[in-house]
């Protein structure tokens, strides 16, 4: 798994090179010869635009009621979602859906009630004309059984696609802070 994560970041920096970067530093550079194509950003700012912001709200604060209506609609037909509840993948344009009741039978499995997730302040947003990758610091709170206060922090990576005009997570992926 850490060789495919390893290899997937890889690929994101290669790709999101910055080809002008790139050219000032290509004498006597053995990759002087690549071609590497420069991502089109629309400013610097690391809030996403509303409308982006809107799909991934409504996907972290889902848990917040186990909304399935409210994911129904927010995943591209091939989506891929990754977390860590079992079955800890789920796939299609239902991912959302699978992953709500996934997380809503382990806070039954566990008596955690009152979960609440809410977004924290985003540091990683790229985009282009018609895909966006943001990293989501979000923490969640809830009860368990004796009073006993439960909390998690981590953050999702998202990837949206622009599709037919919407913006629609084609990925979405939990990283525990206790992971890293």
């Amino acid at each position: 798994m850490t060789k495919n994560t390893l290899f997937l970041f890889s690929l994101l920096l290669i790709f999101s090179f910055d080809s002008q970067a790139y050219s000032a530093k290509q004498k006597n550079n053995r990759y002087a010869k690549l071609n590497f194509k420069k991502a089109v950003v629309f400013g610097a700012d690391t809030i996403p635009p509303p409308d982006v912001m809107a799909v991934i709200s409504k996907a972290v604060y889902s848990l917040n009621s186990f909304d399935i209506d409210g994911v129904a609609n927010l995943y591209t037909p091939n989506a891929s979602i990754a977390d860590d509840e079992p079955p800890y993948s789920w796939n299609g344009p239902t991912a959302g859906v699978q992953w709500v009741n996934a997380v809503e039978q382990v806070c039954k499995d566990n008596k955690l009630t009152k979960l609440k997730g809410s977004i924290e302040a985003i540091n990683v947003f790229q985009q282009n004309a018609d895909n966006v990758y943001v990293v989501v610091p979000v923490s969640y709170s809830g009860m368990l059984p004796g009073k006993a206060h439960f909390n998690s922090k981590g953050a999702f990576t998202f990837v949206l696609r622009l599709v037919n005009g919407k913006w629609l997570i084609k990925s979405q992926v939990w990283m525990p802070k206790r992971a890293l």
